[in-house]
C-alpha cells in the first residue's frame, strides 16, 4: 500500500511539472508567432526602404559613424545569389553609399555566392528574394558581445529596421533584414 501512495504521489507530481512547462512554454510560442506577425507588419510598413536622412537624420548620422554590413544581394533567373558588398563614405558632395571592390573581383563588385546557403539564413535569403530584382542585405550581431556590436545592431535597425531573421557565420548568429534601397545617402550613379 505504501508503494502505490508513493507512485501517486510520485505521478502527481509529474503532472504539475508537465502543467507547468506547458503553462510556461505556452507564452514563449505565441510570442514567437507575435514577433513573425510584427516582422511582416514592419516590413509592410517601411515598404523596405529604410530610413531616410529628412526624416531620421540621428540614425543617419549613427550609420555614418557605425556601418553594420551591408550587401546588395541578387538571385539571377537560374537561381544562383551573387552580391557586391558596400559602406558609407564621406566625400566633398557629403555623405554616400560606395561599392567595396573584390580583390579579384570585377569593378562592379558583383561575384557570385553558392557557399551562401551554409550561412544557415533562416528564414532561407532563397526566398525573400525575387529573380533579377537585387534589394539590400543589413546584418550585425544579435547577440551583444561588446560596444561595437552593439553600435551596429543599432545603426541596422535604426536605419534599416527590424530585423526579419537570422544567420550563422563564424560561430556567430547576426540578425538581418533586406530592403529594396540604400537608406540615409545616396550611392553613386552606375558606371
Amino acid at each position: 500500500m505504501a508503494i502505490v501512495i508513493a507512485l501517486a504521489a510520485a505521478c502527481s507530481g509529474c503532472m504539475a511539472s508537465a502543467v507547468s512547462m506547458v503553462a510556461t512554454a505556452a507564452p514563449m510560442v505565441a510570442a514567437g508567432s507575435a514577433e513573425l506577425i510584427g516582422i511582416g507588419v514592419s516590413m509592410k510598413e517601411a515598404k523596405g526602404t529604410g530610413a531616410s536622412n529628412k526624416e531620421n537624420a540621428d540614425q543617419c548620422d549613427q550609420l555614418l559613424r557605425v556601418t553594420p554590413g551591408v550587401e546588395e544581394v541578387r538571385k539571377n533567373k537560374d537561381g544562383l545569389i551573387e552580391s557586391r558588398q558596400w559602406k558609407t563614405s564621406q566625400n566633398s558632395t557629403g555623405p554616400a553609399w560606395v561599392i567595396v571592390p573584390g580583390k579579384d573581383g570585377p569593378a562592379d563588385g558583383w561575384q557570385p555566392r553558392p557557399d551562401i546557403v551554409e550561412l544557415l539564413f533562416n528564414p532561407p535569403l532563397y526566398q525573400v528574394l525575387e529573380p533579377d530584382k537585387p534589394q539590400y542585405l543589413a546584418y550585425a550581431p544579435a547577440s551583444v558581445i561588446n560596444i561595437s556590436d552593439s553600435d551596429q545592431f543599432d545603426s541596422m535597425t535604426g536605419a534599416f529596421g527590424a530585423g526579419i531573421g537570422t544567420f550563422q557565420w563564424h560561430g556567430r548568429t547576426y540578425s538581418y533584414v533586406v530592403v529594396k534601397d540604400l537608406p540615409c545617402f545616396k550611392p553613386p550613379p552606375e558606371k
